[in-house]
């Protein structure tokens, strides 16, 4: 009997050492994470290491990423830019996170339109940016104007109504990442959880703690500026979270090393600066026929070319799909293929034609890309519609080379057009001629196979081959009117001016069915719908248009 109690007092004594570590581990975790979450007049920030920050893994937007690349979206998304002042984005995501105060008064909210900060009672300021504290202020008529604007239809509403409601998610996007974020993962699910939810829901479980322990670790160290405690805790939370990750994910995460060089290297950045110092030798040949600009000029756009191909093989090797499901990818992609006919028609011309269609088409491309990515992140997850590798591989491709090589035509046309305004030796005109049929014979080529490969995927998915939806009228479009040129050419009907001309107007149609077509909101490629791109639309056109009856009457009138 004896024996018997002295058992059970132990197991009490023991569940109760148990409850007792649980209760001071509560405590504790509560503490750190208050020291967290808590904005602090007296924390003084000093740590210059974010090496490790920058690898914490987050889920945002259904993407396990690096927390490094989330910070830039999201300042990005804000600002329009990727870092704050003389701050890493990693840096003043830190901030945010573990001393919010310290970022109240950042100019990090971009707002576009004065009538905004007018209407909100704030003074319109010269850079555009406004901080927290300024727009926290006004918070309540902030919402009760975004509210207004949400119940007016999509299609009627005003640029000053869309750009309040991007400023009030934006605010209150900050607001929500100062007490909650997306960090820890679930023990119960796949799902992944806040703080505060880890904390209420799934406290019971080690790892958990461990987690939240490691956190508040994080946020005390980041108080007391102490770079060597801040940084211990960050491995330990890292090699936490993966012992709670499936394969998969663990294969992601070994992914981050790529993914924070592609983003500190800006790769397409330095393919645009080789591209326009190509464009300026080229301009620079008309002063001097010396061999050296032509030289530079070459060298230019193949040094460009390289982090052009470097940084398309980091998107393919990070997402593991090829880079060509959006619209910024698509950018970068027809860039890259427009760059590579250029090179290709160098090759054979020698005389500047592909070097100033590289440089002008890559660079062109390349700028309208960052429009693009000025949204956030543009590694983003696949919608379900485009979740194929294969058909990404074959038909989006296909289509989109199809798209290069009529748009590298269409330059070629305006090319040939120019150079009969400025009266360039018959030989000259015949090769560019020449070089504009081959480009579009397989500008033709392409966008037949891609639009069929099309067909045979839309039938697999949506039981059909063809059902005359604009995306699909917008690539046939382009296969109809190439097909067009040439038998109009096979007929005699045009010759190299009418080609020319016929090149160009290509180009538009091919930015009908890449842009214009997604304004519909119609069809089932729900994934390519955009908004605000018909006034530029409108504008090249009218550009266009306005280019080829000034070059055609000149040269008719000149005989």
């Amino acid at each position: 009997m004896k024996m018997v109690t002295t058992s059970v007092i132990a197991s009490e004594r023991s569940e109760r050492s148990n409850l007792f570590k649980k209760i001071a581990s509560s405590l504790r975790c509560a503490t750190l994470l208050a020291m967290t979450l808590c904005s602090t007049a007296f924390a003084q920030p000093g740590i210059k290491d974010f090496s490790n920050f920058k690898k914490i893994p987050v889920l945002d937007n259904g993407r396990l990423k690096p927390l490094d690349t989330f910070a830039r979206s999201l300042l990005t998304q804000f600002s329009g830019k990727d870092h704050y002042n003389n701050q890493q984005a990693s840096q003043w995501l830190a901030a945010l996170f573990f001393n919010r105060a310290s970022t109240i008064d950042d100019k990090i909210f971009l707002i576009n339109n004065p009538d905004i900060p007018q209407a909100l009672g704030i003074a319109p300021q010269q850079d555009r940016r406004y901080t927290p504290a300024q727009l926290q202020g006004n918070f309540s008529l902030l919402l009760g104007l975004a509210q207004a604007a949400s119940k007016i239809p999509e299609k009627e509403r005003s640029l000053a109504e869309n750009e309040m409601m991007r400023v009030f998610d934006n605010v209150s996007l900050y607001l929500d990442l100062s007490h909650y974020f997306t960090v820890i993962p679930s023990s119960q699910n796949e799902n992944w959880l806040s703080l505060w939810e880890a904390l209420s829901t799934d406290f019971s479980n080690v790892q958990t703690r461990r987690l939240l322990i490691l956190w508040g670790d994080m946020a005390s160290g980041y108080k007391q500026g102490n770079d060597v405690a801040f940084n211990k805790a960050v491995r330990l939370y890292i090699n936490s979270v993966r012992l709670s990750l499936s394969k998969d994910d663990l294969k992601k995460v070994d992914k981050f090393p790529l993914e924070l060089f592609y983003q500190a290297s800006s790769p397409f950045t330095w393919a645009i600066m080789f591209y326009i110092f190509a464009f300026i030798f080229f301009v620079i040949s008309f002063t001097s026929s010396k061999p050296l600009w032509y030289n530079l000029g070459l060298c230019s756009v193949m040094a460009g070319f390289i982090p052009h191909v470097l940084g398309l093989l980091m998107r393919i090797i990070i997402m593991s799909r090829p880079p060509v499901s959006s619209l910024y990818e698509t950018f970068i992609f027809v860039g890259f293929i427009t760059v590579l006919l250029g090179l290709a028609i160098e090759y054979y011309n020698r005389q500047w034609l592909g070097i100033i269609t590289a440089a002008i088409s890559g660079t062109a491309l390349l700028f309208i890309a960052n429009k693009y990515s000025a949204e956030g992140d543009t590694l983003k997850v696949l919608v379900a519609v485009l979740n194929s590798n294969f058909w990404l591989a074959t038909h989006v491709t296909t289509i989109t080379m199809g798209y290069a090589a009529t748009c590298v035509g269409g330059l070629l046309g305006h090319i040939w057009l120019l150079q009969a305004v400025f009266r360039k030796d018959t030989q000259t005109l015949d090769k560019t001629y020449k070089t504009t049929l081959g480009i579009l014979g397989v500008a033709l080529t392409l966008t037949f196979l891609g639009t069929n490969l099309g067909g045979i995927w839309a039938d697999q998915s949506w039981g059909r081959f063809w059902g005359w939806d604009p995306k699909e009228n917008g690539a046939l479009m382009i296969v109809l009117w190439t097909a067009l040129l040439f038998h109009a050419k096979a007929g005699q009907m045009i010759g190299p001016r009418g080609l020319a001309v016929g090149a160009v107007i290509g180009m538009m149609v091919v930015m009908w069915a890449w842009f214009g077509v997604n304004l519909l909101s119609v069809g089932l490629h729900s994934y390519g719908f955009t908004s605000g791109i018909a006034t530029s639309l409108i504008i090249y056109a009218a550009f266009e248009i306005i280019f080829i009856l000034a070059t055609t009457w000149y040269i008719f009138r000149k005989g």
